[in-house]
């Protein structure tokens, strides 16, 4: 009895530990997947009762493009690695610097699918209202929110590419590591600057499109009143 509570406790242990690591070791991956660029580190995404864990690969395909690979593996086989480690690994050192970007860039998928929602439905409305007589003088409000919205979406695409060239260079980078170490710039990471400035302005006009389509709802409440 002593034992199984231990083993339950080691293996919830092990899973928090899992759960709160931006990066771990997966035994047998490289063996798994060929021309993994990191080898056998990953990123972490869910465990399951059967303790399986889901971690996710970042590749390169024959043409130079991002891939990630969303593959099962046994707890057993899955180890943490504490965020403060030190090491002298470059693979290791770049899944940490790549962990967090590539998160990001998972974010921005949904975002631009429901920035062209929220454009599509702004845009049903500005039809909707240049047809009437009581409401057409607020057509301005509404192509003023097109606009911006326009131009979220042009920012966000811009962010998405950023995303892609960072983690591609960080990826080839590793690789040429193996033959020339010196050659290896993990810290001081390509596009960096530029990546930091989008992400700044797509933030801002996310900010705008939110107070734009906030403007458009108590616009709306008002009518309703009236």
């Amino acid at each position: 009895m002593a034992l199984a509570y231990i083993i339950t406790e080691q293996r919830r242990t092990k899973i928090k530990q899992i759960k709160s690591s931006l990066v771990v070791l997966v035994k047998g991956a490289e063996q798994k997947y060929p021309n993994l660029p990191l080898k056998n580190y990953g990123i972490p995404l869910m465990v399951r009762r059967e303790n399986r864990v889901q971690i996710v690969f970042p590749r390169l395909t024959q043409n130079g493009d991002v891939e990630y690979i969303y593959s099962w593996h046994d707890l057993k086989d899955v180890q943490a690695i504490a965020p403060i480690s030190k090491t002298n690994d470059p693979k290791l050192t770049t899944i940490k610097e790549l962990a967090p970007i590539i998160k990001e860039h998972w974010q921005i998928e949904p975002e631009m699918s429901a920035l062209e929602q929220q454009y599509s439905k702004i845009n049903n409305l500005a039809n909707l209202v240049s047809t009437s007589d009581v409401y057409s003088v607020q057509i301005d409000t509404y192509d003023r929110a097109l606009k911006e919205v326009e131009k979220l979406l042009s920012k966000a695409e811009q962010l998405q590419k950023i995303y892609v060239r960072l983690i591609r260079e960080a990826l080839i980078g590793v690789q040429v590591a193996e033959y020339n170490p010196d050659s290896l710039q993990v810290s001081q990471m390509a596009f960096d600057s530029q990546y930091q400035r989008l992400k700044q302005e797509y933030q801002t006009m996310k900010d705008v499109a939110h107070a734009y389509s906030q403007l458009l709802r108590e616009s709306r409440s008002q009518e309703e009143e009236e």
